[in-house]
């Protein structure tokens, strides 16, 4: 079904006016439009049953896929690096590295089949499209795809195609499971009227509040924390309400609802004074309750490292052999905090353009991945040749890997891939019993300390 799927939209968007050809009486809503032309572009997976009968027809058809996959994105995967090219995939749903934020690099839709369920993280990814009948910790699983936190994101949505009721009653019963809760999960999300009415009860109580007198952070401490109160519910039912289809509709034709939301814009600044002397007082007071103000919000502050961002603009306008550009470039490279490594590629990189084996007019980005990349597979490599260990499974573990994140995605099959007479013959004095957790240790410390460090370089 996964394959009917990927031909029956690639075979439904080959026309450039796809969009008004298939859905000629729903025009796109205006602030819609899609600039890429290309959209949606689209990847597919699944695994490989090695040894079934249709295994050689199944593995045949996911090369053809993928070499549409290479053409598209002018990449060169194969069969025997599958677990790269999914890793690929994943990087470009994402859209955490500089070079997959361009047009022509992203994917937005991709189909699966059992892939993809861990080591997962693409914060922008908004809805997933179910076509099975999903229980327990499989659907908690396949739903979580959708719960990374994004500006402006607050929640995923879910759009099931078979047996709708029976897929709310599984919601139901796998969360109660999981949580050991007996009351309703609130996972199932109220109508778009629901949410409406919440959103005016909220936008009512700010407006009665903000309008018993002038609010500042001279204001009584009770009317400052019912205001702050009032403020954050008439935004988290904002950020509700956003989620749905019908918001757009109503923001085209409702002006009582522009009004609304334009409340939220003009008291923002009083907001944030009034939060700021609250937290002071929170120190100072003894018996108010400020249990239910949210004082520090993930979306308040943005952090933003412009250690890369810097060394790109500097490597962007590089020229061969130009000692004051090189000078400028290590003065960078010795005041970042960045590992040995990761200098080392940077310089790597300068004595390319000074030989003359890079173009200058190359794309940075392009050269990074490239560099970085290969520093990474050198650095696999030699670790499985110091562990007699698959490559391959190391791979696939550092694909999946989060900093600090236990235990290590795919460490099982990296120690049943070991070779431990092989080892044995190297290092004498090894013990089999210690071999494995000596292993996990230096692959974690490579993993945190020189592999983790290259990958955030192409951020």
């Amino acid at each position: 079904m996964a394959k009917k799927y990927y031909r029956a939209i690639k075979e439904m968007t080959k026309e450039p006016e796809w969009l008004t050809k298939e859905f000629p009486n729903q025009p796109i809503r205006e602030g819609r439009t899609m600039e890429d032309p290309d959209f949606p572009r689209i990847a597919i997976t699944y695994s490989l049953e090695e040894n079934s009968r249709d295994s050689s027809v199944q593995q045949e058809e996911m090369q053809k896929i993928i070499e549409e996959y290479n053409q598209y994105y002018d990449t060169s995967w194969s069969l025997a690096d599958i677990e790269r090219y999914n890793g690929d995939i994943n990087n470009r749903l994402a859209r955490k590295r500089a070079e997959f934020k361009q047009f022509g690099k992203q994917i937005d839709l991709v189909i699966v089949v059992d892939r993809l369920l861990t080591g997962f993280d693409a914060p922008t990814i908004q809805t997933l499209f179910v076509d099975r009948n999903l229980e327990y910790a499989g659907l908690i699983q396949a739903f979580s795809r959708t719960n990374r936190t994004y500006p402006e994101k607050k929640k995923g949505l879910i759009v099931t195609f078979r047996k709708p009721a029976t897929m709310e009653k599984n919601v139901e019963d796998a969360t109660k499971l999981y949580s050991e809760a007996k009351e309703e999960s609130g996972l199932i999300y109220p109508s778009y009227q629901e949410s409406k009415k919440r959103f005016k009860q909220a936008y009512g109580k700010l407006k009665e509040v903000s309008s018993m007198e002038s609010i500042d952070e001279h204001t009584p401490l009770e009317i400052r924390i019912e205001y702050v109160k009032a403020f954050q519910e008439l935004n988290r039912a904002y950020e509700s309400l956003v989620t749905y289809n019908d918001y757009n509709d109503d923001m085209v034709k409702s002006p009582t609802l522009n009004n609304q939301i334009q409340l939220l814009e003009e008291q923002i600044g009083v907001y944030e004074t009034v939060k700021g002397s609250l937290i002071e007082e929170e120190l100072e007071k003894e018996g108010e309750d400020f249990s239910t103000i949210e004082f520090y919000s993930e979306n308040t502050t943005k952090l933003y490292d412009i250690d890369s961002t810097y060394i790109d603009q500097l490597l962007g306008t590089y020229a061969a052999n130009s000692s004051d550009a090189r000078e400028e470039i290590e003065k960078a490279l010795a005041k970042l905090n960045k590992t040995e490594g990761v200098k080392e590629v940077y310089r790597q990189i300068l004595n390319a353009f000074d030989v003359g084996t890079l173009d200058s007019n190359e794309d940075i980005f392009v050269i990074k991945r490239r560099y970085f990349t290969q520093a990474s597979d050198d650095l696999i490599h030699a670790f499985s040749n110091e562990w007699f260990v698959s490559e391959k499974e190391l791979h696939a573990s550092n694909l999946q890997y989060m900093p600090g994140e236990d235990p290590i995605p795919n460490m099982k099959a990296i120690i049943n891939s070991k070779d431990y007479e092989g080892y044995k013959a190297k290092h004498p004095e090894a013990k089999p019993f210690k071999y494995p957790q000596e292993m996990k240790r230096a692959w974690r410390k490579m993993l945190d300390d020189e592999l983790i460090p290259l990958e955030n370089e192409l951020r």
